[in-house]
């Protein structure tokens, strides 16, 4: 195709060398005149079609070339569809009936239980990976090892349905960043079973043997488990040696004999119970010294939970072992009750460790002799904060990670982790800033227990020091209830921090003629004459005139004391001691000390 410049205003074909009007519109016409690229008020020369064509070509070769790849990658993936290989599966069964149907994960778990149900167990056998057993002796032991895998699964497995496919390559629909869903599959975990030292897990594989298309099985480690599993998790001698009728089932999976046995062995659980809470009872009160009966007093519950807790457990485990139903219930309670024992028994430990250096009465350690006792206090205190919360995270991963009924609920808990975490952490805003502010209080100890602060004009005493609030004690006996919170973002006057000696300002309203001079020997006098333990040093008082009005002069008596616990007693008692003193001053020498009452010397209101 020949191109050519027509410019806006002009007609025919101008000369390939002739210059372009930058301000004309530009039309790159073909050979037959027809426009094929339009350009407006540009200032670049001119265009070859020539170079357009080859331009266009290029890109066009470029797009085949990335469409040719995808199609390759795409049907690279399509042929590498996952499954495990092998040359042979299962050659000593054998031919598998129509009834049994391996095609998915599904239906592989369906055809064994349903023929494990019907005590088919060689039909059942079909769905286990027997590689590692020699052919002659697949038949009997694959029969034997499908009835173990039954039992133990009847016992200790809960399915999980929801992650199984019905579809041959496992696929399950949901986000392709996790190991459950939105890939193809080709080994499938149903549970993790405890082995004692380790658990194992009990997997289901997509296996192809030669060129017959791939089934799904029980994988062949499963099955070399199966036995160790069974040892653990099959009847035990006492379950063998109940009548037939015991063992039949009941309702909700469970046998008869477990309807019958779990009320027993909860009743027998709570008759333990009251046994050794009055067993460690009465240890207690034969202790010879404090300490111990403190902390026999503080390991009652625990004892109490954990032998309850190790009851329930080895009766569940060793003596009838429970299905799965009631597995999946008792195995958390028993991982929460120690777990709960060792939190609680800590908790109560440190609580007695602090009674013992906490004066009953908080007036006693807010003594300046008792600083020591008040840093303590105050770090045992975040000490079993601390335990607390690290009990209950590490209690709940145990739980968590243990609790076969919460392995089903892996993904949807890992999937709303972070939409929860925002919920929680918006709604309990704050109470989780009162639990950092309170661990912050322990560390830098602005507010120590035992210490004597004013609070919004009280004078207060720290009783406690709670997770989300502290506890003031008031001069008449009642509490403050404050949000720990106030503590680190407002501020607040304590007196028992650092150095406690203060000094008491005592302001008199005088007459305009006392005789202070007179009043401030008495004042010194009566300092000097005092207990050194409630009243500061000398050279710390002082008298000053701070200001007059029509009423009198304004005298502040500054009196140094050494406790802020008895401080404000002894302003009370120095006041009174003053107002006798100038009172037998005016009669002893005639001169007026007190403002006169009289109302007719007194200004107009």
């Amino acid at each position: 195709m020949r191109a050519a410049i027509v410019s806006a205003g002009q007609q025919g074909n101008p000369s390939p060398r002739q210059p372009l009007d930058p301000g004309a519109d530009l039309t790159l016409t073909g050979s037959r005149g027809m426009p094929e690229i339009g350009f407006a008020r540009w200032g670049i020369g001119m265009i070859d079609g020539r170079q357009v064509r080859q331009r266009f070509q290029g890109l066009m070769a470029l797009a085949a070339q990335v469409a040719v790849a995808l199609l390759f990658q795409t049907a690279m993936a399509a042929a590498q569809e996952p499954y495990f290989t092998t040359d042979s599966l299962n050659t000593g069964l054998p031919a598998r009936p129509g009834t049994v149907d391996l095609s998915t994960p599904m239906s592989t778990v369906e055809s064994f239980l349903h023929h494990a149900r019907q005590s088919d167990f060689a039909a059942a056998a079909q769905a286990l990976d027997l590689t590692d057993i020699d052919v002659g002796d697949q038949a009997a032991r694959g029969a034997r090892l499908a009835e173990q895998l039954f039992v133990v699964m009847d016992r200790k497995v809960v399915i999980p349905w929801d992650s199984l496919s019905d579809r041959p390559d496992g696929w399950l629909a949901g986000p392709s960043d996790t190991d459950a869903t939105g890939r193809a599959r080709r080994s499938i975990r149903l549970d993790l079973l405890d082995l004692g030292d380790h658990g194992v897990p009990l997997r289901v594989n997509r296996v192809k043997p030669g060129d017959a298309p791939p089934v799904w099985l029980f994988s062949r480690q499963s099955v070399d488990n199966v036995p160790a599993l069974f040892a653990r998790y099959g009847p035990t001698r006492l379950e063998q040696s109940l009548p037939a009728w015991a063992r039949n089932r009941a309702f909700w999976g469970m046998y008869l004999w477990e309807v019958l046995f779990v009320p027993l062995m909860l009743a027998a659980a709570v008759a333990l119970a009251v046994a050794v809470h009055g067993i460690v009872s009465r240890a207690g009160r034969h202790a010879t010294s404090r300490w111990s009966r403190s902390l026999v007093r503080a390991m009652k519950w625990p004892a109490t939970l954990a032998a309850t807790t190790v009851f329930v457990g080895y009766s569940t485990r060793n003596v009838l072992v429970v299905s799965g139903v009631v597995d999946s219930i008792v195995s958390p309670l028993v991982v929460i009750g120690y777990v709960a024992a060792a939190t609680l028994a800590v908790v109560l430990v440190i609580d007695e460790i602090f009674d013992r250096i906490s004066a009953t009465n908080p007036n006693d350690l807010a003594e300046p002799e008792n600083i020591h006792l008040r840093n303590i206090a105050t770090t045992v205190s975040a000490a079993r904060k601390f335990v607390i919360v690290i009990a209950l995270l590490l209690g709940s991963g145990i739980v968590l990670s243990s609790a076969n009924t919460f392995q089903s609920l892996g993904l949807s808990l890992l999937a709303s982790a972070g939409a929860l975490t925002i919920i929680l952490g918006f709604a309990a805003r704050e109470v989780l800033g009162n639990i950092l502010a309170s661990v912050q209080i322990a560390l830098n100890r602005s507010a120590r227990i035992g210490d004597q602060l004013i609070f919004e004009g009280h004078f207060c005493t720290v009783e406690r020091i709670h997770f989300t609030y502290v506890q003031l004690l008031i001069w008449n006996g009642n509490r403050f209830v404050v949000p720990v919170s106030y503590f680190v973002k407002d501020a607040f006057e304590n007196w028992s921090i650092e150095d406690v000696r203060m000094i008491r300002p005592i302001v008199l309203t005088l007459a305009q003629t006392a005789d202070t001079e007179a009043l401030r020997k008495v004042f010194l006098q009566i300092i000097e004459t005092e207990d050194g333990e409630d009243t500061g040093p000398l050279d710390k008082a002082d008298v000053r005139v701070v200001g007059h009005d029509v009423f009198g002069q304004k005298v502040r008596f500054e009196l140094p004391t050494a406790n802020p616990a008895t401080g404000w007693d002894i302003e009370c008692k120095m006041r009174e001691r003053l107002i006798e003193e100038a009172r037998r001053i005016e009669e002893d020498t005639g001169r007026r000390m007190l403002p006169e009452t009289d109302r007719r010397h007194l200004p107009d209101t």
